[in-house]
């Protein structure tokens, strides 16, 4: 026990000398890769990313539809099919891969729109009826993904993820 606790200063240094390390590098990489980007509009809900789309991108019929559902909590539950299909907040990869996880409209808690300041926003276009929103809180990397089709009978939310740490590929 003495001799665990008379070397635990010494690699606890060592750790916090790698991790200041670390921290400079990714600030300077960062501070040269975002020095020639265009600055994001107040209004945007979206940061800019590679390869994703934009909130001013996505069709029109969209954007209408997304302020309405995050502003509307009776167009909200009527915009969404039940039961639904996703993850529950810190969910158990192995535990998901074996039983399926749905919503259902009594477990539902309504959703306003998120603060693009202390959240990363983004948005891909899936086969062109499909958009995909990934919001992830930027203190603790925690990461909600949204999936929203469009059908004859307009916008809906077809899959939801709460809170979770993902590996996206």
């Amino acid at each position: 026990m003495k001799s665990i606790l008379n070397y635990t200063p010494t690699c606890a240094g060592h750790l916090l000398r790698k991790f200041d390390l670390y921290v400079i590098v990714l600030s300077g990489v960062l501070l040269f890769s975002c020095k020639n980007n265009p600055t994001r509009s107040i209004d945007s809900p979206v940061q800019s990313i590679a390869g994703q789309t934009q909130f001013e991108q996505l069709p029109e019929s969209f954007r209408t539809f997304y302020i309405k559902f995050h502003e509307d909590s009776l167009f909200q539950m009527e915009h969404i099919v039940f039961p639904l299909e996703g993850l529950p907040d810190h969910a158990d990869p192995e535990d998901v891969q074996v039983n399926p996880f749905y919503y259902t409209a009594d477990q539902w808690i309504i959703h306003k729109l998120f603060d693009s300041k202390s959240n990363t926003i983004v948005y891909l276009e899936l086969g062109g009826i499909i958009i995909e929103e990934r919001i992830t809180e930027m203190k603790y990397g925690l990461t909600i993904i949204r999936r929203f089709a469009n059908s004859s009978s307009g916008w809906r939310l077809i899959y939801y993820a709460g809170l979770n740490k993902y590996t996206i590929n």
